[in-house]
């Protein structure tokens, strides 16, 4: 195999593992937060809710923090989760809409996993979080593979254009 082969295939392996890590982390959140729909819930109660906006040269990311205290057989504990899946993002009204429902909330369901109590969400599903990290890992893999197909072509000669020429001196 030749130097260039060895180090392309090095290098887009690379590309490779970052997709699947990708979707393997969408796909686990996704499965956790449709494992919360069938854990116990508790009443809690919400301590402090902040709408973050962080600018940087990228751009503008917003972000509901939330701390909330919830007792599971008479311990307490405090839990930070919104949703599995959820985080910064650039989406300005979808994060207000959070933002506003939990602001003025005292009283608020908790979902608790049953075998680690410490463990708690507000919310369970599939959410909008979900799909762009999903869809994103699959566009950068579909990328990636399509990229790999070209330099794959580039490397081929074209056997069909040779067997059509005719010489004829």
């Amino acid at each position: 195999m030749p130097k260039m082969s060895i180090f392309f295939i090095v290098f887009i392996s690379i590309f490779y593992i970052v997709g699947f890590v990708i979707l393997a982390s969408g796909l686990n959140s996704l499965n956790q937060a449709n494992a919360a729909k069938h854990w116990p819930t508790t009443s809690g109660i919400m301590e402090d809710v902040q709408f973050i906006t962080d600018n940087d040269s990228d751009g503008t990311t917003y972000e509901v923090r939330a701390k909330y205290l919830y007792r599971v057989q008479g311990v307490s504990y405090e839990g930070d989760n919104i949703s599995f899946g959820y985080n910064a993002g650039s989406g300005l009204v979808a994060h207000q809409q959070i933002y506003e429902k939990l602001k003025s909330a005292k009283k608020i369901e908790v979902r608790f996993n049953p075998d680690q109590p410490s463990q708690s969400t507000l919310a369970y599903g599939a959410t909008r979080s979900h799909f762009i990290m999903l869809t994103f890992g699959a566009t950068w893999l579909l990328f990636v593979i399509g990229f790999t197909i070209l330099v794959f072509m580039f490397g081929q000669t074209d056997a069909g254009l040779l067997s059509r020429l005719i010489v004829l001196e």
